[in-house]
């Protein structure tokens, strides 16, 4: 979201944000201290956009935090670790690669998840599905799976399912 990284650019004076291209990776990698991998891809696995190679290039004690481990990381060097034994070192660069991070912050994540899906949850329970996604069209694309339809494209292209639009399942045409 390039409106969000100017926002970002503006307010923290001490940020500097860049969109993310191998290019700019790679002219930073020597001269930072910290990478954040964020990558998701609804119901697919992370690609891995760092290497090795690029890890190579970051200084002795630099960190990599893997916010994409729970989708498989987005390094080929990122392994799930937990809570109690977060950290290794790969190619001398510390790696945090911690399953489930807001796991360390459960109320806090909780209320922060509680905050955002309540009026979803109240939507649906007080109407059937068909007529929530008429009413509210957005609620599409958070269905997986609805009528014995799979209708997540990401997942049925991992397993090799075919797959039809939630719209299609619901009849909202």
């Amino acid at each position: 979201d390039v409106e969000r990284m100017r926002f970002l650019d503006i307010t923290l004076q001490e940020a500097h944000t860049l969109y993310s291209t191998e290019a700019n990776i790679a002219s930073l990698l020597p001269r930072i201290d910290l990478i954040i991998g964020a990558v998701l891809i609804p119901g697919a696995a992370a690609p891995k956009l760092m290497t090795r190679e690029m890890l190579r290039q970051m200084a002795p004690g630099s960190v990599f935090v893997d916010i994409a481990i729970d989708q498989g990381g987005c390094s080929e060097t990122s392994r799930p670790t937990s809570h109690d034994n977060p950290t290794y070192f790969e190619e001398e660069v510390l790696h945090y690669c911690v399953t489930n991070m807001p796991g360390a912050y459960s109320r806090t994540a909780t209320q922060a998840l509680n905050n955002v899906t309540t009026r979803w949850i109240s939507l649906l329970a007080n109407s059937d599905l068909q007529t929530a996604c008429r009413n509210r069209p957005e609620l599409l694309s958070g269905i997986n799976c609805t009528g014995g339809k799979l209708t997540c494209a990401p997942v049925g292209e991992a397993h090799s399912l075919s797959t039809v639009s939630p719209a299609e399942v619901l009849e909202l045409h």
